[in-house]
């Protein structure tokens, strides 16, 4: 396993931890008011009932923002036009204009009111009214009745996010079927006939036995909502929509908060209408807390300290929108937070958010930590003993800025990364058991990768792929070509950062992706199909060439290319997300024009942005890093807009987007905690440590012991390209191999990728891990080996005092601290007539130790 633990019991515990500087923290006791702030400062509020929640917050001198509704005194202008209770909510009464003053402590603070024809009933819509009234109650959630089949034979769209849908099944009845059009009886939720006895209205009350118990009560505001739309004949609300009543956007305050033990926190959800004008809908919209035990959240958006953590706020409303709220609880504020110096705008944006989080971020990592770091990051080996010395003794103030150029050019980059992109682009010998097609596939990435390709053309090219072209291989799998719904959602994920896989049968269980969605954008690969055996124009024989001929008429066409949505049979045109067709005289080149629409959207620079810091940081932004999504929100969105936005303007640089992050301060923190950030794993405060992947820990082994990994491939004798150029040459790294092709069986224990599935991360330490390690031949046969460097050093005489450096600095990127030389010399000195063998036991524990196996 990855850990230590066994070179403790064998090699008298070689103390193998880096010394690094613990930033302090000192607490300090609740001081006073500082000033005092109305959130909204201005409101228009129009119709009958209409209403505002205010939320008074009050700056302290401990730094923190708190929120003090619950404590201020109110007072009203016009008290004849509204009325305020202590929760901060005002109920217009009368059209004018009102002054609202909040008063704390001697503190005071306002916020004007306009107030436009009360005594006007509020347009109704079916899609905000009782949309709202479901999503609100859970009845469309994906555990109720917005899960794929939905319950009890009632089924309605998530969270509200089809209402048409709804309304026709509530007023006309009928449910949904997975992969068939709705055959059965039609049983309606309302009765206009006699309203008080609408299934709609008795289950929720529980008048009647109802799975989901009790909603909400018989005369309650809701309930007389639903029973007067009911008794007025049931309408949509068309007309409303048409005059812009329908929602645009919402938006959530505050976004993120900082609570002590004891704090509470009012969040308020405002929705932006189509005509201009906005509402107030806290009390329309549905709350959950994330992480259970750090805060609770009432039915009103009141969030209440428990313990200290962070967890996020769900908020669901109507149409399908979903809001985050970040919530810190600390034990107590830091007094004297130091001013920190940033590198680039990603300091500025992680360390605004530490401070706002009370969280002080670890010291600046030392050379030999950031050394081995950028090393491994950057180029997936670690650097020569010799250039650690050589970096390690230079006083020079851009020493790091120097070597992070050498690295961003040097062939062991262009290695590192293709094997990152080729485990990403699923660069595999089973797609076509070709070995000169998938080597081809694999160098159109190299030479992508050495050209500092700009990454929208490289995404194009794979998309869009045609013809002889090396990245159409990514088409096919076991020699065929894969199908519409097997190819999008793959590249949607690769290039967008979603999984629209579930809507494939069904409007996705969880998100907004629809059914409609996921079929409009398979129809862009309807028309791929292939010519096989053919023959180039210089003679030569090519297995399979790719072609579109979406829509029919191509003298080559074997069918029909078009899909089929499975569960309305209806015939699908190319569709991009939003709606838009594909245009019938674009129908050429179809995925051409799906990949400049990709490149395009914004959700292309943050995928990529997001996955790349994954691979820096041990986790994206938003974390899996492809699985962006209203209910996993970005840890610092703030920060990812930043870097999508600075990638964007590169020309999707991905150089410029490494070098960016490995400039950061926050990048070059320390990976020792401090008091204050011991327990934070998203704030990205102070390094985490990574386990290597499989062959990135082989060649680290390989380059300590000095001894080459012997590479074979297992290819049939019939193989495509077998014994034709594609064979490992002597001195290959392991990230240069076709993982399916070449035998490992120390590849195979770490857990390799066989790229049969998109990337998921580092594989959990394991039995097979152990057994490898204490009998494998990576960890006991290289070692020992002549022509290795144990032997190399020895033959020529080296003294203990040299080996141990010089095996620590190959291994560990460091000098031995002055005690573990001691140590380790004063076992050696026990032990001079096995010294061979002693010094073979240090190499073992040095390479099976967890500051070796972890990128740290």
């Amino acid at each position: 396993m990855r850990a230590n633990t066994v070179c403790t019991c064998i090699f008298m515990c070689v103390a193998i931890v880096s010394p690094a500087l613990l930033a302090g923290e000192s607490k300090a006791e609740p001081t006073g008011l500082v000033s005092l702030q109305i959130v909204p400062q201005s409101v228009t509020l129009r119709g009958s009932l209409a209403s505002q929640h205010f939320v008074v917050s009050g700056e302290y001198a401990d730094g923190l923002s708190r929120d003090i509704t619950s404590q201020a005194g109110f007072a009203l202008s016009e008290k004849a036009k509204g009325e305020i209770d202590g929760s901060g909510k005002f109920v217009a009464r009368g059209d004018g204009d009102v002054v609202l003053t909040a008063v704390v402590e001697g503190h005071s603070a306002t916020a004007s009111i306009h107030i436009e024809n009360v005594n006007a009933p509020r347009p109704f819509t079916f899609a905000r009214d009782i949309g709202g009234i479901l999503t609100r109650n859970g009845c469309n959630d994906t555990m109720c009745h917005g899960s794929v089949k939905g319950r009890g034979g009632f089924k309605l769209s998530v969270y509200a996010l089809v209402p048409r849908e709804d309304y026709q099944r509530i007023v006309q009845g009928g449910t949904f079927r997975v992969l068939t059009t709705d055959e059965n009886p039609r049983h309606p939720r309302i009765n206009t006939k006699e309203p008080e006895k609408s299934p709609v209205l008795l289950k929720p009350t529980f008048s009647v036995p109802h799975g989901g118990g009790l909603r909400f009560s018989v005369g309650s505001p809701d309930y007389l909502t639903l029973l007067n739309w009911i008794k007025s004949g049931a309408p949509y609300g068309d007309e409303a929509e048409k005059q812009g009543d329908s929602v645009k956007r919402v938006e959530l305050y505050p976004q993120e908060a900082v609570l002590d033990t004891k704090g509470r926190q009012q969040f308020t959800v405002t929705a932006y209408l189509n005509n201009g004008r906005q509402e107030d809908i806290t009390e329309q919209a549905h709350y959950d807390a994330e992480t259970g035990g750090v805060i609770a959240v009432n039915d009103s958006g009141l969030v209440e300290a428990k313990k200290p953590g962070q967890s996020n706020v769900i908020i669901r409303t109507a149409g399908g929108y979903t809001l985050n709220g970040t919530v810190k609880v600390i034990q107590h504020p830091i007094s004297g937070y130091p001013k920190l110096e940033s590198r680039n705008f990603i300091d500025d944006y992680v360390f605004a958010k530490l401070r706002r989080f009370q969280i002080l971020p670890s010291e600046p990592a030392s050379d030999a930590e950031f050394l081995r770091r950028v090393c491994l990051d950057l180029c997936g080996t670690l650097p020569p003993a010799g250039r650690v010395r050589e970096f390690l003794a230079d006083k020079t103030p851009d020493k790091r800025d120097r070597l992070i150029e050498t690295l961003l050019h040097s062939p062991q980059f262009v290695d590192h990364w293709t094997f990152r992109f080729s485990d990403l682009m699923r660069v595999t010998f089973t797609a076509l058991g070709d070995a000169r097609m998938t080597q081809a596939y694999e160098d159109w990435i190299f030479d992508s990768i050495a050209a500092n390709k700009p990454y929208d053309q490289m995404a194009r090219e794979r998309i869009a792929a045609q013809g002889y072209s090396a990245p159409a291989r990514n088409l096919y799998f076991q020699t065929e070509l894969r199908t519409p719904e097997t190819q999008m959602p793959e590249l949607v994920r690769v290039f967008m950062g979603r999984r629209i896989e579930c809507a494939q049968c069904h409007n996705h269980p969880f998100e907004t992706w629809t059914q409609n969605q996921f079929w409009g954008l398979a129809a862009f690969f309807a028309g791929t199909t292939e010519l096989r055996n053919s023959v180039r124009l210089d003679g030569a024989r090519s297995g399979y060439v790719v072609f579109d001929v979406l829509g029919g008429g191509h003298v080559d066409q074997p069918r029909e290319m078009s899909v089929h949505n499975p569960r309305t049979k209806q015939l699908v045109a190319p569709t991009f997300l939003d709606g838009t067709k594909l245009p019938a005289d674009q129908w050429g080149d179809p995925r051409m024009r799906l990949a400049q629409w990709i490149t395009s959207s914004p959700y292309f620079a943050e995928a990529t942005v997001n996955r790349v810091w994954g691979y820096f940081f041990g986790r994206g932004i938003v974390q899996p890093v492809d699985d962006f999504r209203s209910s996993n929100p970005p840890s610092n969105p703030e920060l990812l807009q930043a870097l999508a936005n600075d990638f964007r303007n590169s020309g999707f640089d991905l150089k410029h987007l490494m070098r960016t992050i490995v400039q950061s301060k926050t990048y070059q923190l320390s990976g020792t905690p401090n008091e204050s950030n011991k327990d934070d794993t998203i704030n990205y405060s102070h390094a985490q440590p990574r386990a290597m992947e499989a062959a990135v820990l082989l060649d680290a082994i390989t380059s300590t012991t000095g001894v080459p990994e012997k590479f074979q491939y297992a290819l049939p004798s019939d193989t495509p390209g077998a014994g034709e150029g594609v064979a490992p040459r002597a001195g290959a790294r392991a990230v240069q191999m076709m993982p399916e092709v070449c035998p490992s069986q120390f590849m195979d224990a770490y857990g390799r990728s066989m790229r049969s599935a998109l990337p998921v991360g580092p594989s959990q330490p394991n039995l097979l891990e152990a057994l490898d390690m204490l009998a494998g031949t990576a960890y006991t046969s290289k070692i020992p080996q002549a022509g290795g460097r144990l032997d190399g050093l020895l033959k020529k005489g080296a003294t203990d005092e040299e080996i141990i450096e010089e095996f620590y600095l190959a291994g560990l990127t460091r000098f031995p601290t002055i005690r573990d030389k001691a140590r380790i010399l004063a076992y050696l000195s026990q032990r001079s007539m096995h010294r061979s063998d002693t010094l073979s036991r240090l190499v073992w524990a040095i390479i099976s130790s967890r500051e070796f196996e972890y990128n740290h």
